[in-house]
Order: C-alpha cells, then sequence, then structure tokens
C-alpha cells in the first residue's frame, strides 16, 4: 500500500504457464482504504443520492471545472462526468446490493471523447465501517479490463475520494434536535 491508500495489483512474476492476456486483463483492481470524517448512514447516502454523488464524484485530473450529473431509477444509474460544458464520460450501472455498510455496483464507463465502441463490465464493493464521527471506507474496484481502464479509473476514484473527505471534514453535523 502506498501513502494514497491505494493498492496496485501485485505485478511479480510467479512460475508456472503464463495465463492468457484477457485473463491477466481482468485481474486488474483498485483498492482505497481512507477515514471520512462521517457516521455511516451520512457515508452511505453520499454513494446512493444523485444530489449527494454531484458534490464530489469528478474526473481524473480534475481542474475544477469538472462536475457529475447523477440520476437514479430504482437501482439503476447513471453518472455524466463533465469538464467544463463537455460530456467526458458516462458511468452507468446497478446497485447490486445497496445496505448502509455494504453496497456492490454493477459499473460501465463509457468514454465519450474516445467513443470506445465496447465498454466493459467492472464491479464497485464498498464497505464502511465505523460509526459516529468517523469511519472507515473499503472500496474495491475489480474487473478493470485493461492498464488504461484502471489508471483512469483509479484516478478517477483517487480525486474524487479526496474531495468527498475535503467535504466531510469542512461540514457540520446538524444538531441532535434537527435529526430525523
Amino acid at each position: 500500500m502506498n501513502g494514497t491508500g491505494l493498492m496496485p495489483r501485485d505485478r511479480t512474476a510467479k512460475k508456472g504457464p503464463r495465463k492468457s492476456p484477457k485473463l491477466r486483463a481482468s485481474q486488474w483492481k483498485i483498492g482505497i482504504s481512507i477515514s471520512v470524517n462521517a457516521d455511516a448512514r451520512r457515508l452511505s447516502q453520499t454513494f446512493t443520492e444523485p444530489e449527494y454523488l454531484e458534490t464530489w464524484l469528478c474526473l481524473p485530473n480534475h481542474n475544477g471545472s469538472s462536475h457529475a450529473i447523477a440520476a437514479r431509477t430504482g437501482n439503476d444509474y447513471r453518472l455524466d462526468l463533465y469538464c467544463g460544458e463537455t460530456l467526458s464520460a458516462v458511468i452507468t450501472g446497478s446497485y447490486l446490493v445497496s445496505h448502509q455498510r455494504k453496497m456492490l455496483l454493477s459499473w460501465t464507463r463509457t468514454s465519450v471523447r474516445s467513443g470506445a465502441a465496447n465498454p466493459s463490465l467492472s464491479f464497485v464493493d464498498i464497505r464502511l465501517r465505523g460509526n459516529f464521527g468517523s469511519s472507515i471506507l473499503e472500496l474495491e474496484h475489480t474487473g478493470l479490463n485493461s492498464a488504461a481502464e484502471y489508471f483512469w479509473q483509479m484516478a478517477m476514484w483517487r480525486a474524487s475520494l479526496e474531495k468527498l473527505v475535503g467535504l466531510m471534514k469542512n461540514s457540520q453535523m446538524a444538531p441532535l434536535s434537527a435529526r430525523q
């Protein structure tokens, strides 16, 4: 694990027959574990409610002009990621599991700029640990089909989660009497 909390896949050489490139590609995965200044209920909402997703989800290497438009219908969601006024990527999928402390999402990114004709399906597993004022967010993104996809998703998650941590750090919890 490096200082950012990202755990790249193991690249050590292993003896035995070589795996096909397609099989090796399916092993690309991202693992992140971070502390967030929010209780699990509140943090869960930031991953499931479109208006909250729009506040922190952003493109990799964003320059402040990056923003997201999120929509959810039942268990399906769509995330349109913009750089300025230009649509850069569309992410679609479903909440396969959606509990306060555990979420599993199918995840398909289509790059609008490159016009990728064959987007691939991957999965995002989110676990929330802790309570009250602080939680540990554990995210694992598996099934990435290429090095390019791995690096794009890793940069997107890093930028977005750093933004989420900053938002939660600077926000105030509502007084107990105002909570529902």
